[in-house]
């Protein structure tokens, strides 16, 4: 049914283009079948009417005017061919660059388009013939000078749109330079677009070829076409109709056909067609072959539950480090902090949990050291990635420096994965670039092999077939696997994973958990998990960050936080989750208020306003992360609250309240 539908949409796309199609089709053949040549005329047979001999009879100089209606397509339509094409690649070049630059890059190139399309494009192009004279290459200049504009227009909007998108981010942290990106992943859909458009711009480029040559400013005599023979045919409407009717039908046929073709296309009935002719082929490799092997083999493999001597060990077995992260955004004439003073660390073959509401900063704290997040951003403070003589620094890296880390040491696995992968390209696309971009390819049949080792350690089944399928042909946890498997292509360090199961059903959630365990275990690497579910990373994580208002609340290990939590919004965070053993109709406990403000917009507390053993002092002085038992030996790993009301602490009488949050 879908393959009958489609091809009666391309048979009536056909039909609509037909006089433009057959027009290019028998202009590029002008030269075989053009019965005589167009510039040699015979004064003794001019004006004589059509005829066996002459189908559309001669003109004034007696040259055969079916000749010289073959030679004016061909002339038309090269001169429309030649102005589109100067017009759609620097149009589309410069608005895709533009937009994906933004600033005042994007300020000054808008207002360039802004001006050029406010001019009147016929009035540009008699400016330029007037300056520079009559001729072809004059008119394809004059005309391209005003064409160019509202395709930059429209593809800066496009890549604009996507300039912020998990797309790019994912394309960024596996290293891809900015003409990469630009290349492969920008121009294509900003130039299916303009493809719409450019059917419709062939009638007006037609049309104004045909108005300059009727004008005396195109194309020169003795040369056909179309406009010219307009002109020509004039003075003889009454006496010869034969001269000046057949070019005029011509020049409306094409018109009307382009602008009915570009209706359709915008209305969306073929764009799949065009998206797919605009599809990105594979590319050469970019580097020499290396032998494949598996992932997997590349590390040692640890034990699935890390002995107590790991857990205690120093910081010479922590993967990240990072120490009072801020990050902050323009607001206003200042600046606003979403983040202030995080630290927390992960050590290898360990999960850490960033934990907490949307909109507490535990994604931009999780993210911020790799430069993930908006290039508005300012991140302060420091993250450590390694140790000894491999330990980088990853805040304020150049952009060269952060794509050696980024993709090769650094894997992320986003929350969104129809946004992250790209629509227009299959699955193995995306992990062969990944591969490519780590120095792991090859030759496409070396890059291959490494992508379904990669696909199959993501655990999915089939893995060449998936990977000539595209994303949408995936379920939302197959392409969270997808995405594990492009993380993977660097055999990373460290693998951070912002919500990887939040849109996902319990049982597919339960099967990527286990998948991010076993990964863990087997390839021995550190994890970063950001999640809003307490009971999602209780089957995961070793250690847990509660993240509240762009403050670290508590941390410590997951047993000390899960079953002996010391934080109120902890304690609240733990009376939402469900209990399978509760009654029917039981009620979620639910906390008060709304998410706390971020950290500068409070002078104590973020939670002092949901917290129902709040004091005076939560409301004036902001809390400090100790440890709930002042005499708790200093370890990093150790249990520790931002909360004022430890029970070691002193509290005015009256003040301390007690009972469940």
């Amino acid at each position: 049914m879908t393959g009958r539908r489609g091809g009666r949409a391309w048979t009536r796309t056909a039909l609509v283009a037909t006089p433009l199609i057959l027009f290019a089709v028998v202009g590029v053949l002008a030269p075989v079948i053009a019965p005589a040549d167009p510039t040699v005329g015979d004064l003794t047979a001019g004006l004589l009417p059509p005829s066996p001999e002459h189908p559309l009879g001669t003109d004034q100089l007696g040259r055969d005017q079916l000749s010289r209606m073959l030679y004016g397509a061909r002339i038309s339509l090269t001169v429309t061919a030649a102005v589109l094409a100067i017009a759609l690649t620097a149009g589309t070049a410069i608005g895709a660059l533009a937009g994906y630059l933004g600033g005042w890059v994007d300020r000054f190139v808008s207002r360039v388009i802004d001006v050029v399309v406010s001019l009147p494009g016929m009035l540009v192009a008699l400016a330029v013939i007037g300056v520079r004279g009559p001729g072809v290459e004059n008119l394809v200049l004059a005309l391209s000078l005003w064409s160019w504009a509202p395709y930059a227009r429209i593809a800066r909007a496009r890549v604009a749109g996507m300039r912020s998108s998990p797309h790019l981010d994912a394309l960024r942290l596996l290293g891809a330079g900015h003409g990469r990106i630009i290349g492969r992943h920008l121009l294509p859909p900003a130039l299916a677009p303009c493809l719409v458009y450019a059917s419709t711009d062939v009638g007006m480029i037609v049309l104004s070829v045909a108005t300059l040559s009727f004008l005396g400013l195109g194309v020169a005599p003795p040369h056909a076409e179309w406009g010219q023979m307009l002109i020509e045919g004039r003075p003889f409407l009454d006496s010869a109709w034969w001269l000046a009717y057949p070019p005029g039908i011509a020049i409306t046929a094409v018109v009307f056909a382009a602008n009915l073709l570009g209706e359709r296309l915008a209305a969306g009935e073929e764009r799949p067609s065009i998206l797919r002719l605009v599809r990105p082929r594979w590319s050469r490799p970019a580097r020499a072959p290396r032998p494949a092997h598996a992932a997997a083999t590349t590390k040692e493999p640890v034990a699935s539950t890390p002995p107590e001597a790991a857990r205690d060990s120093s910081e010479h077995d922590a993967v990240l480090r990072v120490r009072d992260l801020s990050v902050s955004y323009p607001d206003g004439g200042g600046r606003r902090r979403v983040v202030a003073g995080m630290s927390y660390e992960v050590r290898r073959g360990r999960i850490l949990a960033l934990v907490g509401e949307s909109g507490s900063g535990k994604t931009t704290a999780a993210l911020a050291p790799f430069g993930l997040l908006d290039p508005n951003a300012v991140v302060t403070g420091s993250a450590v990635l390694g140790t000894g003589a491999g330990a980088r620094q990853l805040v304020d890296l150049s952009p060269g420096e952060r794509r050696r880390i980024n993709g090769h040491r650094v894997g992320v696995v986003f929350q969104d994965s129809a946004s992250v992968l790209n629509p227009l390209r299959t699955i193995g696309a995306h992990v062969d670039e990944a591969v490519r971009n780590t120095g792991r390819g090859g030759r496409r049949a070396v890059t291959r092999r490494v992508t379904e080792e990669l696909l199959r350690l993501a655990g999915l089944p089939d893995p060449a077939k998936v990977a000539r399928e595209f994303p949408h042909q995936l379920s939302g946890g197959m392409r969270q696997r997808a995405q594990i498997a492009i993380a993977l292509a660097g055999e990373p360090e460290l693998l951070v994973a912002d919500e990887p199961t939040s849109a996902l059903d319990v049982t597919v959630q339960a099967q990527l958990l286990a998948l991010l365990a076993r990964l863990r275990d087997e390839l021995g690497m550190a994890m970063v998990v950001v999640s809003h579910d307490l009971a999602v990373v209780s089957r995961l994580a070793d250690s847990v960050a509660v993240v509240y208002g762009g403050r670290i609340v508590e941390s410590g290990p997951l047993a000390t936080v899960i079953t002996d939590p010391d934080h109120p919004y902890t304690r609240g965070l733990l009376d939402a989750v469900p209990r399978p053993g509760a009654a029917p109709g039981t009620r979620f406990r639910t906390m008060p208020g709304r998410a706390g403000a971020g950290p500068d917009e409070t002078e104590g507390c973020g939670f002092a306003s949901r917290c129902p053993l709040v004091a005076a002092a939560c409301v004036s002085e902001p809390p400090a992360l100790e440890a709930p038992v002042l005499d708790a030996p200093p370890r990093v790993d150790a249990h520790r609250s931002a909360c004022l009301r430890h029970p070691s602490r002193p509290a005015e009488a009256g003040e301390r309240s007690t009972g469940p949050c």
